[in-house]
C-alpha cells in the first residue's frame, strides 16, 4: 500500500492550515496595534486622511494599486482622486475611496507584516 499521496495531502493541508492561522493572528495583532495609535498617522501629511501606505519588501503577485492600512487595521486599496474645488474656497478637493482587499493568506501575511513593522516603528517613535 502506497501512503505517499496521503502524506502529501496531509502536508499540504497542514501548510494551508498554518498559513490561515498565521494570517488570522496577524489580523488580530494588526487591528490592536492600529487602534492603539491615536491619532493615527496622516497619509502624506494630509490632516484629512489617516492611512499608512504599505510597500512590502517582497513584491506581491498581483498589483493592488496603492495599498494602505487604516486606523482600525484594515488593509485596503486606496483610490485618491483630486478634482477642482470651488474657486476661492478651495483650489482642489480630494475624494478617497477604500476597497478592502480580499487577499490570499500568503499575500495577506506579507502586507500585514509590513503594516505591523511600520506601525510598531511609529509607536516606538512616539515613546510607546
Amino acid at each position: 500500500m502506497n501512503s505517499k499521496p496521503d502524506e502529501k495531502e496531509d502536508i499540504l493541508g497542514a501548510a494551508e492550515s498554518v498559513l490561515h492561522d498565521a494570517a488570522a493572528r496577524l489580523k488580530e495583532l494588526l487591528a490592536a496595534l492600529a487602534q492603539s495609535l491615536r491619532p493615527f498617522p496622516a497619509f502624506l501629511n494630509m490632516d484629512s486622511l489617516q492611512a499608512v501606505e504599505l510597500e512590502p519588501p517582497l513584491a506581491p503577485t498581483t498589483d493592488h494599486g496603492c495599498v494602505v492600512v487604516l486606523p482600525e487595521g484594515e488593509i485596503c486599496e486606496m483610490d485618491l482622486s483630486l478634482m477642482p474645488g470651488i474657486q476661492g474656497i478651495m483650489d482642489i478637493d480630494q475624494v478617497e475611496r477604500f476597497t478592502e482587499l480580499e487577499l490570499p493568506d500568503d499575500e495577506y501575511i506579507v502586507y500585514a507584516a509590513t503594516a505591523i513593522r511600520l506601525l510598531s516603528q511609529e509607536l516606538r517613535r512616539r515613546g510607546g
